[in-house]
């Protein structure tokens, strides 16, 4: 979005994502350290975000107290003197979808406010047509930002902006950095990164094994938000369907029963599951339940798209065409039936949506990044090694399996992802008749 700052003035408060559906999502987790080579599930565990379920906020009084957090006081705000709100986020889309529930509790509380946010321009692909935003500002680190004379015409372009918040649920120092030299009145936000001093509130971190959800909750929290739905949202157009639905009318599955999603790509490769059991899994479940599969990823993943798809039955798999943006992507898996990926975006795009959805984990933790569905439609499949979740300092600190993936993420069997996938098909079944 070179230079774009999409404005939308109309704002629908009503309006959910998907449809508008409502879901009540719960996750579980498939830890198999101790059932190796079995297959076997074991205990479900509800993480960060589904204990949620069922607080009610503070009453009033209490909110305005605001609480002394391990001595940090934390001043109060007035919803009705904020015209203006900043937003800053995490630049991955997962993250994007994660705030959700935290930026629609702001949006109730800050009624007659304006909310921006500030992100790179896949980030705003993302929030396009949301109604929970009112203005998509592009952050072009590589281009017109690049560098501290970049950085500082944001900062100056902010400034004009007059924002009375900033709500910084990016825990680096850059985004402090930024909201205090645009001078946003109160900047708000964990006291993470050695930048306490540039935040007017300063909350303290979440214990590390606290889900993102539930972290970005925190901060609408402390903000003294009400927080009636704490479940994730991804908003659909018109637009977004009906391109989903030529895609895959041209592709004649219109209509089939079970669609399969699966999407083999990762932000990192270390985090990726092997293509050729993707290719193994979706031949298991093309034999045992008339699957047809669909394979989503990005243009540069397109090859090895048309590689898994080629270690399948003729005819089983469709490979969209490449640079699929990630609406479209969102609108071909709500008509999915399952979806099957790695810890990525669009893992927490079908969840949002409802879709029965298992994350294939390695190096990271369910704990932090779980996908956050329908209770019974959501299974994080992970061998949970103690060392989760890695630091991401790749083989400096483990050594790699002779095909070049952590032995986290190389333990995770073709049969465990299919008895997860099983599983939810049941389920989806079940709850069809």
């Amino acid at each position: 979005m070179p230079g774009a700052r999409p404005l939308r003035p109309h704002r629908p408060g009503s309006q959910r994502s998907a449809g508008g559906r409502p879901y009540r999502p719960a996750c579980r987790a498939l830890h198999l350290r101790h059932h190796a080579g079995t297959g076997a599930r074991g205990g479900a565990a509800d993480h960060g975000a589904v204990h949620a379920r069922g607080r009610r906020s503070p009453a009033p009084a209490l909110r305005a107290l605001s609480a002394l957090r391990g001595g940090r006081a934390v001043t109060p705000i007035d919803p009705g003197s904020i015209r203006r709100v900043l937003i800053r986020a995490n630049n991955w889309i997962g993250d994007v979808v994660m705030i959700s529930p935290a930026v629609r509790a702001l949006r109730a509380h800050f009624r007659g406010a304006r909310i921006a946010i500030v992100a790179k321009s896949w980030v705003l692909e993302t929030l396009t047509g949301d109604p929970f935003y009112d203005d998509l500002i592009e952050y072009d680190s590589a281009g017109a930002h690049r560098g501290l004379g970049g950085r500082l015409r944001l900062a100056a372009a902010l400034r004009r902006e007059r924002f009375d918040l900033a709500v910084l649920f990016q825990k680096a120092f850059e985004a402090a950095a930024l909201a205090f030299l645009a001078a946003v009145r109160y900047r708000v936000g964990y006291a993470t990164d050695r930048r306490s001093l540039l935040l007017t509130h300063a909350l303290d971190p979440p214990r590390e094994d606290t889900h993102h959800v539930e972290a970005f909750l925190g901060i609408a929290r402390a903000l003294g938000c009400r927080i009636d739905d704490p479940f994730p949202s991804f908003h659909l157009r018109e637009d977004d369907r009906r391109q989903a639905r030529t895609l895959l009318a041209d592709a004649r599955l219109t209509g089939h029963s079970p669609l399969l999603a699966l999407h083999p790509g990762a932000s990192k490769e270390p985090r990726a599951w092997h293509p050729e059991r993707f290719a193994d899994l979706g031949r298991r479940l093309a034999g045992r339940y008339g699957a047809r599969v669909v394979l989503l990823g990005s243009a540069a993943e397109h090859d090895r798209l048309r590689q898994i798809a080629a270690g399948m039955p003729s005819g089983c798999a469709f490979v969209p065409g490449p640079g699929l943006s990630i609406k479209v992507t969102g609108a071909l898996l709500e008509s999915c039936h399952l979806f099957v990926g790695n810890d990525s975006g669009p893992m927490h795009v079908a969840a949002a949506l409802g879709v029965p959805t298992i994350g294939i984990f390695g190096p990271g933790t369910p704990r932090r990044t779980a996908p956050i569905g329908s209770r019974g439609r959501v299974i994080a499949v992970s061998k949970d090694y103690p060392c989760s979740p890695c630091r991401q300092k790749f083989f400096h600190e483990c050594p790699p399996s002779p095909a070049g993936k952590p032995f986290c993420l190389e333990e995770v069997r073709v049969e465990d992802v299919e008895v997860a996938a099983a599983d939810l098909l049941q389920r989806a079944r079940e709850s069809a008749l």
